[in-house]
């Protein structure tokens, strides 16, 4: 390892206060540009378009995960003599700095356009950039690899792993604390340093002592809030839908041939796939190349690409409507009343389920133990609260606001929609 002269960095941080980086790898990481690009990525996607303060980026969330994980790992090391070396601690931190690496613009909505995963491009990040790859090898030369491995949920370090992604993880700790402050919600808020203290590693598990169960309750419906009232709000639903649309018009524009304004950092995604665009040309793909490529589709030769545009430029967005679930046939029906009135129903109208889900929305549980150690079953099999948290569905039909007002032309489907409530 390379002597540090600065025994310390910091960064003033609106949820933990302070974010402290003692090790000069970290530090290093941190000024890849890489990583640097990450504050050119929003945390919550189109979410800023529902809630005006929703602006805060992948990066400060990032920085915040680690600094969740270097609490979890100080506690851990205090109480618990975990981790025993210092390669797994330096895993731990790393994997909790970069797992959001490889993510791409305004989140998800992108990415199931063109049809890649920002966890492949995490892990591909890790191991083919020179520069990230460079420093980790510092460590020694398998360590990007095992970091990657973290990422991908391999089990060579299974308790790392379930620290990253799990019920109970760093990276979810922070970022509902995150999104709660910049969208100004409280009820995403819970006690972060208590819930850190009720916590205790049990082989290659996260275990949480029973006189907490209180607090994980909080964490819990912190988190069931969250995604029912901002993750899965139907305007930053609609917002995607709408986005999404815009990029997938694109992509049938320029799968046939047609002319369409394209910067050079987006053909890559265009003419090949995934796998075949390097690791360099990846990072080119940001925020800000796609707010001024969306500017310039505001004024395209084709009229559906230049309305969607200026739809999301401009928050003209997408409503919805509550129904119960279609079936095909009354959803072809309704495709077939969009084209009747001059709307093409692949680029205006979109059928979306949205489940806000239940305690074992992520299919692992949090086990309880007792303070003489004894290891209990799972917390829904203590806590009504927990086990009251079902899962629920909500079908959406998302479309311009035009239509579900029943303008003009439109009235009819309007009264077509209004027919299909519950």
């Amino acid at each position: 390892m390379i002597e540090w002269v600065d025994k310390e960095k910091v960064f003033k941080d609106p949820v933990h206060d302070y974010i402290y980086v003692q090790d000069r790898l970290i530090w290093d990481l941190i000024n890849t540009r890489a990583f640097q690009r990450l504050r050119r990525v929003k945390q919550l996607g189109t979410s800023f378009l529902t809630y005006h303060g929703a602006e805060h980026s992948r990066f400060t969330h990032s920085l915040g995960t680690y600094e969740t994980m270097r609490k979890v790992l100080s506690h851990f090391d205090r109480n618990f003599g975990w981790p025993s070396d210092d390669r797994m601690r330096l895993l731990a931190l790393c994997a909790a700095l970069l797992h959001d690496i490889g993510h791409g613009p305004f989140s998800h909505t992108v990415e199931s356009v063109f049809q890649f995963h920002h966890e492949t491009w995490t892990q591909r990040i890790l191991i083919e950039d020179p520069e990230v790859s460079r420093i980790l090898m510092r460590v020694d030369e398998d360590f990007p690899q095992d970091v990657a491995d973290v990422i991908a949920k391999k089990d060579k370090f299974p308790l790392v792993v379930k620290l990253i992604s799990s019920q109970l993880d760093v990276d979810r700790m922070d970022y509902l604390l995150r999104d709660a402050l910049n969208t100004g919600v409280t009820y995403g808020t819970f006690e972060l340093e208590r819930l850190i203290r009720v916590m205790r590693p049990e082989g290659n598990d996260v275990v949480v002592k029973k006189s907490g169960m209180k607090t994980v309750e909080q964490y819990i419906l912190a988190r069931y809030f969250m995604y029912s009232q901002v993750y899965l709000h139907p305007v930053t639903v609609g917002s995607d839908v709408l986005l999404r649309h815009v990029v997938s018009r694109v992509k049938k524009l320029w799968d046939r041939g047609d002319a369409v304004y394209l910067v050079d950092e987006l053909k890559p995604f265009l003419s090949r796939k995934a796998d075949e665009i390097s690791v360099a040309e990846y990072l080119e793909l940001d925020e800000g190349v796609m707010n001024y490529t969306l500017q310039r589709w505001t004024r395209a030769e084709d009229p559906i690409l230049r309305d969607l545009s200026d739809r999301f430029v401009n928050r003209r967005l997408f409503g919805s409507v509550d129904t119960r679930e279609l079936k095909e046939v009354e959803r072809q029906t309704i495709r077939e009343m969009f084209r009747a009135n001059g709307l093409n129903p692949d680029y205006y109208l979109s059928f979306q389920t949205a489940t806000t889900g239940g305690y074992h929305m992520y299919k692992q549980g949090i086990k309880l133990v007792e303070e003489s150690g004894r290891l209990l079953d799972d917390i829904s099999k203590y806590s009504g609260l927990v086990r009251s948290l079902q899962p629920e569905s909500k079908f959406r039909i998302f479309c311009p606001k035009e239509v579900l007002r029943g303008e003009g032309k439109y009235k009819p489907i309007r009264g077509w929609l209004d027919a299909l409530r519950d």
